[in-house]
């Protein structure tokens, strides 16, 4: 029944299904407990493909955080899968492949941090439609590789971690107040993500 499979979490509105009772109740009762779940917007359904057994609510709720936006199994190591990413990142840096909001890229623990800078004569994200914008934007970056500051404007944290399971997680950070979401640049970072990771993997296939 539905009380025995496990539930699945999002952020937001995205998820839809049937939902038992006991599992709806045990959803809210979760929720009430936990910080992740304070001032967010989340939606819960079974688990696509899931055998019966309990939810790892502590796994579902990390989706909240940032919030997470993107996340998938990896195959090969942790260690190769988390250098090739930090690598990766760095190619936003390269002339003609950065985004319309510059970024910097910081290395952490379990990946990498691209940080969007902007500035007072920066542009929103929403207005990112004209050629003029890129070259900006490139001229940006290269004023963040020569070492010029600018100001922090929200970030997407990159992890790739080895428990639960060998994974890469995409999630939103340092959105301080007044930061707004950059849409375009987001949606470009983890269409890249998902293309170049697989053409790494299928690479690395004996």
């Amino acid at each position: 029944n539905a009380a025995a499979s496990p539930l699945q979490l999002s952020p937001g509105d995205a998820l839809s299904g049937a939902l038992g009772a006991s599992a709806a109740a045990g959803a809210v009762l979760q929720s009430l407990r936990r910080d992740e779940a304070v001032n967010a917007t989340f939606s819960v359904a079974p688990a696509v493909g899931g055998a019966a057994g309990a939810t790892d609510w502590d796994d579902e709720f990390l989706k909240l955080v940032g919030p997470e936006l993107y996340r998938r199994p990896i195959s090969g190591t942790v260690e190769a899968v988390r250098g090739w990413v930090r690598e990766w990142a760095a190619s936003f840096l390269k002339p003609g492949r950065g985004l319309t909001t510059p970024v910097q890229v910081v290395a952490v623990d379990e990946g990498v941090l691209l940080r969007f800078i902007s500035s007072a004569s920066g542009f929103a994200d929403e207005e990112e439609t004209a050629d003029d914008k890129w070259e900006a934007a490139a001229a940006k970056s290269a004023a963040l590789a020569r070492g010029q500051e600018g100001r922090p404007d929200g970030a997407l944290l990159i992890l790739v971690e080895a428990e639960p399971s060998p994974r890469v997680r995409v999630c939103r950070a340092e959105m301080f107040a007044g930061v707004l979401v950059k849409e375009m640049s987001e949606a470009a970072v983890l269409q890249r993500l998902q293309k170049d990771l697989k053409a790494f993997e299928e690479a690395r296939r004996p």
